[in-house]
């Protein structure tokens, strides 16, 4: 019996030992497969760096911060805080006497007005001073002047004052040409004569707009913006967010339901302008010596748009050029040439005695000729034959001084 129990006690603890083994190969076992699994993947994944030739400075660089463009409404809060001084209001005062009694100045019409120069040149709308014994100026930080009228053109509506100041805020002219649709833009005057350099604020609506008021005979291109020009605001700036002068407002559209349509004369207009009457006291006007209508549009014949030469006066430069009625101006010199406003436009970047190269149909047939330029008699009334059969339905152009109709003069 005895020996039976020794015997059970060894195979116990051989069993043991046996466990014991299992164990460690077992553990060894999964040292040695994680030892394999990390080599393969150093081996196989990870890239090799070089060491680095240089000595790695511990100094950390300096971050600069990007550079953030600020939105539009903050840049045109800051447009208008620098260019605010340089809108005023232009006031006309006219003699009246009345039951018998001595003629005194009473105040006619009330507009806007801009500085376009340090030393008091003040630019604005002709029909705003139009007619005027006196004209007066309100600089919003100044006080009240009287004011010359240096000059005026009725065609373009504009004309220009003058006050004895200096240091004065002014605003630069900018380059309407480079307007584009859907620009921001910020209308600022004086509505109603009372409300002192309101802002109203929208975008370009459309450039090279050409508007026939009703009974005009001449025609310019316009800026149409939706910022909302109100009695008062005749003469007053449109401007970009670069703080430039980018049109003088001068109308609206008047007609049931429609708002948001007002006009602008482009800068460089107002810039030609401006300057023959700073030179001249007027301005110096080209003249071809023809009346003008426009081509129908998309016409059966060539081309598809023009400018059609209705009538030729005698011994004009159109005349001794050899264009003839039924001629289709296209071009001037490198510009197109497709409506009447586009005409006249380009006539003004030119003076009297200018030749330039004309482009024109005449039966289908595409030509150009060189016209030297004369200068438009003060007495020319016709330079534009209104639609023989006008569409129904026209929109009435309100001056936004008085609300009522304006007409150009007719030339």
């Amino acid at each position: 019996m005895e020996h039976k129990y020794n015997h059970n006690k060894r195979s116990n603890h051989g069993g043991i030992w046996s466990f014991i083994g299992y164990l460690s190969f077992g553990i060894l076992g999964i040292l040695l497969g994680a030892v394999l699994v990390y080599g393969l993947f150093v081996f196989f994944l990870v890239p090799d760096f070089d060491e680095p030739t240089h000595e790695v400075s511990n100094d950390v660089p300096e971050v600069v911060a990007p550079e953030v463009q600020p939105a539009a409404v903050s840049c045109l809060i800051d447009v208008v805080e620098e260019i605010m001084p340089a809108v005023v209001g232009v006031s006309r005062q006219v003699y009246v006497s009345r039951f018998g009694e001595e003629e005194r100045l009473m105040p006619a019409e009330s507009g806007s007005g801009v500085l376009v120069s340090s030393d008091g040149y003040i630019v604005t709308n002709h029909h705003v001073v139009d007619g005027a014994d006196n004209i007066s100026v309100l600089l919003p930080d100044k006080g009240r002047y009287d004011a010359e009228l240096v000059g005026e053109d009725a065609l373009t509506d504009l004309a220009l004052l003058k006050i004895e100041e200096t240091g004065l805020t002014a605003m630069p002219l900018g380059n309407s040409d480079n307007l584009k649709v859907g620009e921001t833009v910020a209308a600022i005057g004086n509505p109603l004569g009372y409300f002192q350099q309101t802002v109203t604020a929208g975008i370009v609506s459309a450039v090279d707009r050409q508007v026939r008021f009703p009974g005009g005979n001449f025609a310019y291109s316009f800026v149409q913006t939706d910022a909302l020009v109100n009695p008062g605001n005749s003469g007053g700036p449109l401007v970009n967010l670069e703080g430039e002068i980018v049109g003088i407002n001068t109308a609206k559209i008047s007609l049931m339901g429609v708002e948001g349509i007002g006009l602008s004369i482009p800068s460089n207009t107002v810039s030609r302008v401006m300057q023959d009457l700073m030179d001249h006291g007027r301005v110096i006007r080209p003249h071809l010596g023809v009346v003008i209508n426009d081509w129908p549009l998309y016409s059966e014949e060539k081309p598809d748009q023009g400018v059609e030469i209705l009538e030729v006066a005698p011994g004009s430069s159109a005349e001794e050029a050899g264009l003839e009625v039924g001629d289709v101006i296209v071009a001037m010199n490198d510009h197109e040439v497709h409506y009447l406003a586009q005409l006249f436009d380009r006539l003004l970047d030119y003076y009297p005695d200018d030749t330039i190269t004309v482009t024109f149909y005449r039966e289908g047939e595409k030509m150009s000729v060189e016209v030297t330029l004369g200068e438009r008699p003060e007495d020319w009334e016709l330079e534009m034959r209104e639609p023989e059969d006008p569409e129904p339905d026209e929109p009435e152009f309100e001056d936004p001084e008085n609300g009522e109709p304006e007409e150009d003069s007719d030339e």
